[in-house]
């Protein structure tokens, strides 16, 4: 009887161990703690309110009161004008950039004296559909002072992602193992079985990828006319990926012919991305330099 309760204790003392030290590795790292979503009809999805988590590299992810990544609640600002930011995580930062390190919250750092305060309403895998759509239907967010649009090539073919796409949360369990189980969910998303199976894509024909990129290039600079005719302020950037594709040079050839849209790419060197797309410390810094240039000329005239 005791050879097989230590038998037992032996083979629990094996399994849990590896466990432990796994489980204290991702946490050490950031993860288990994850920002959470809401699913929405129109715009796909957006982060829920009021949330302040520590991710990788001790940066921190705060959501303020209406869904914005801000250290600024709306309701405490009710006397301010709001400059809000749109676009995808190229904007919203990523889990490894701090709050106080995104250009959002740069370019607006100065602010506050003059009663303005800033929100980022950049949301992961997002697509010009969310944009668009999260800027004219999230009634959250209230009166906005001025808009301010940053835009990728990747967004436009990417359609209307809803709340599935990617492995982000949708609920506030709290797991055993947290660390373990964000691991595991996006291992599960990225590598999900029916991708190998019934999702496996063996579709020849895919030429209705420009009409889909046609298509959002409409949408946008269709937004674009429309805030211009109800007097609603706002910028357009266009931030250059690493490396241009020749889909890449199309999308902003197409969309610098249909509006204006204030180009970046001088300001992007090679030493200012994270990857092949999303920027560093040093490239938030530079890019809310210019940011913060331009809101002030609109500031300064109204």
């Amino acid at each position: 009887m005791k050879k097989k309760i230590y038998f037992s204790f032996a083979i629990l003392l094996i399994l849990a161990l590896p466990t432990t030290i796994v489980e204290i590795y991702l946490r050490y790292i950031g993860l288990g703690d994850p920002i959470v979503y809401d699913s929405n009809y129109v715009y796909g999805y957006a982060p829920k309110s009021n949330q302040e988590k520590k991710r990788i590299n001790d940066s921190i992810v705060s959501i303020n009161d209406v869904g914005l990544r801000s250290l600024d609640n709306w309701s405490n600002s009710k006397n301010n004008k709001k400059i809000v930011f749109f676009g995808d995580s190229v904007t919203y930062g990523g889990s490894y950039i701090d709050d106080t390190e995104t250009f959002a919250h740069i370019a607006c750092s100065n602010f506050k004296n003059i009663n303005i305060v800033c929100g980022n309403a950049g949301v992961n895998s997002y697509g010009i559909h969310n944009i668009v759509y999260r800027s004219k239907y999230d009634k959250r967010i209230g009166e906005i002072y001025i808009k301010v649009f940053i835009i990728v090539p990747d967004d436009f073919y990417r359609g209307l992602q809803n709340s599935q796409t990617a492995h982000f949360y949708l609920n506030e369990k709290k797991f055993f193992l947290s660390g373990i189980a964000e691991a595991l969910n996006f291992l599960s998303v990225k590598y999900d079985i029916n991708k190998f199976i019934g999702k496996s894509d063996d579709t020849k024909i895919k030429t209705n990828q420009f009409d889909l990129i046609n298509e959002s290039i409409n949408l946008l600079t269709s937004e674009f006319i429309s805030l211009e005719n109800q007097n609603q302020k706002f910028l357009a950037f266009y931030i250059h990926p690493r490396k241009n594709s020749s889909i890449d040079e199309y999308i902003f050839n197409e969309l610098k012919s249909k509006h204006k849209i204030i180009d970046l790419k001088e300001f992007l060197k090679e030493n200012i991305y994270f990857d092949s797309i999303h920027l560093n410390k040093l490239g938030h810094k530079n890019v809310a330099s210019i940011i913060n240039y331009e809101l002030k000329n609109i500031i300064k005239n109204n």
